[in-house]
């Protein structure tokens, strides 16, 4: 999933780490804050690797918080709207400069189901291919986790299709579903993936596609913990058009003994 911000910000990563003198790192790092919009996972990557570079370089570093110099990545948790109040950052040689400040923070309300450019759809089914509308299952149960891509516009793309598990429910066969595999989804027609994986917290698919078909996944699960559990949501990206990405809602899941 190379892109030339993709590489730009590994040029700078590895010559900034090895002290090399061969490129120009403002201009480098200008290139990168210049990027808007989206990244994609590749560029998210290697921006972050740049940066820790830069930080972790004492002829690149050179900012003060409150007349403190900056040893290394500055994190400030903000409690309360009055944290921020009487901050100065400011550059030790009393140049001017560009910097970047990330806000990261959990919401309130959980998003709603949504994206651009595609639509991902979350459905469970018993091992009967009776739908399931009731997250409710028993220690010991098995069902099928069907994902369903529905991409909005015509062209190709590589897309990258994650399933977080709820805790308590594991991935029970770690292969994907064929037609047939189970006698009351016979009409379930799976894609082919180009790589999967079946980890312990989640599901992982690469699917190339060529027009706007629908993309169809399936696996198995198990219910092995009772509780109640956050379900996080499900989400497909575009690996090399990142604004193009879609999620489901996120929910509950209660597995009974």
């Amino acid at each position: 999933y190379g892109t030339n911000l993709r590489d730009t910000a590994g040029v700078l990563a590895l010559a900034t780490e090895a002290g090399s003198a061969v490129i120009d790192p403002v201009s480098y790092s200008n290139r990168l804050s210049r990027a808007g919009g989206r990244l994609s996972t590749q560029e998210s990557a290697w921006t972050l690797l740049a940066a820790q570079a830069l930080i972790k370089s004492p002829e690149q570093s050179g900012l003060r918080v409150n007349g403190a110099p900056l040893n290394g990545p500055f994190v400030q948790v903000l409690e309360d709207s009055e944290t921020l109040a009487g901050m100065q950052i400011t550059s030790a040689d009393g140049r001017s400069t560009d910097i970047t400040l990330t806000t990261m923070g959990v919401p309130t309300v959980a998003p709603a189901a949504g994206g651009t450019g595609y639509s991902i759809e979350r459905r469970y089914y018993d091992m009967n291919g009776v739908p399931i509308e009731r997250r409710v299952f028993t220690v010991g149960d098995r069902f099928v986790t069907v994902l369903t891509v529905t991409p909005f516009e015509n062209y190709g793309a590589r897309l990258m299709i994650d399933d977080p598990l709820p805790a308590g429910i594991e991935i029970d066969n770690p292969t994907l579903l064929r037609s047939g595999d189970v006698g009351g989804l016979d009409w379930l027609k799976p894609t082919f993936a180009e790589h999967s994986e079946f980890r312990s917290d989640r599901f992982l698919a690469a699917v190339d596609i060529t027009n706007a078909k629908v993309v169809t996944l399936a696996y198995v699960a198990r219910a092995v913990t009772p509780g109640q559990f956050h379900q996080p949501a499900a989400s497909v990206e575009d690996m090399y058009r990142p604004r193009n990405r879609a999620r489901t809602a996120t929910g509950r899941v209660f597995v009974t003994k």
